[in-house]
């Protein structure tokens, strides 16, 4: 059982890292909220391990707290919440949002993320109520920060944020009327988190 790596961040990326310890290098799969707290590559790097064996796939996924990875264990003991859509959760809202949602009965909220349809979102409300009560206070929320920079040149961050609401699993339209209205409050010069914060809480 591995219950963290850590070691030199060789990679990082907005799904996924690669860590070099003693000599290895593992790909491990992340949210967005483990993301954004990562250092350059380079640095030396912490992150909590669950190892997921499946007949037809054996993946690391990665976590920057303890906190975060028992969130993701509670989500993918749900019936059909498998790993993808677990950290498309974690990327999508807070743990102290996921809990008020949660306790609020507030499924029309948990609707909203990707991959996440009304029936899914009152199962999470139905088989997650009771169980989060003490992460409420034990995370601060998320902010969600991050860009894959694959294929064209960025230029600003309205393609920034576009472009990471996108890996995200939103579909254009959806994303392109979020970013417009977030560039009309806020400027270019604005942090990206800021941005996609905004985003979120609109689209």
């Amino acid at each position: 059982m591995i219950d963290y790596i850590r070691g030199i961040l060789a990679d990082k990326e907005i799904e996924h890292i690669a860590v070099e310890a003693n000599g290895v290098g593992y790909s491990v799969s992340i949210p967005l909220s483990t993301y954004e707290k990562l250092p350059e590559p380079g640095k030396e790097v912490k992150v909590f391990i669950h190892y997921y064996v499946r007949e037809d796939a054996v993946k690391l996924y990665g976590f920057a707290s303890k906190t975060e990875r028992e969130i993701f264990l509670h989500l993918i003991a749900i019936s059909k919440i498998g790993p993808k859509i677990a950290l498309g959760i974690l990327s999508a809202v807070s743990i102290e949002n996921l809990v008020a949602s949660v306790n609020s009965a507030d499924s029309a909220r948990l609707e909203k993320i990707p991959g996440i349809g009304l029936k899914t979102a009152q199962r999470l409300v139905v088989e997650l109520k009771g169980k989060l009560g003490m992460y409420a206070s034990s995370s601060a929320p998320v902010s969600v920060s991050a860009i894959k920079r694959s294929g064209g040149k960025i230029n600003s961050r309205r393609d920034e944020a576009f472009a990471a609401m996108m890996s995200l699993g939103y579909n254009d339209k959806q994303v392109l009327k979020a970013v417009t209205r977030v560039e009309q409050e806020i400027g270019d010069d604005a942090p990206i988190e800021e941005w996609i914060r905004m985003a979120l809480q609109v689209i």
